[in-house]
C-alpha cells in the first residue's frame, strides 16, 4: 500500500514542477538577443503611450513581426 502512494506522490511532485510559462522563441536566437528584442518592442509600446492589454497586444505583433513564435 505504501509504494502506489510513494508512485503517486512522485508523480505529482514531477507534474508541478513542469513549467508551463511561456516564451518567445526564435531558432538561432540566443535568450540575450531576445530578451534585447522584447526591451526594444517594450520600448516602442512605451514611446506610444499605451497600457494594459493593448500593450501586450502590440509586444505581441511587435515579436511576431521580428519573426519570433510564442511557445
Amino acid at each position: 500500500m505504501f509504494r502506489p502512494l510513494l508512485c503517486l506522490s512522485a508523480v505529482a511532485a514531477l507534474t508541478a514542477c513542469a513549467s508551463t510559462e511561456q516564451r518567445w522563441t526564435k531558432e538561432g536566437v540566443s535568450d540575450f538577443d531576445t530578451a534585447n528584442f522584447i526591451s526594444e518592442c517594450k520600448f516602442q509600446t512605451g514611446l506610444a503611450k499605451i497600457k494594459g492589454d493593448q500593450a501586450e497586444e502590440l509586444l505581441k505583433h511587435c515579436m511576431q513581426a521580428k519573426g519570433f513564435r510564442l511557445k
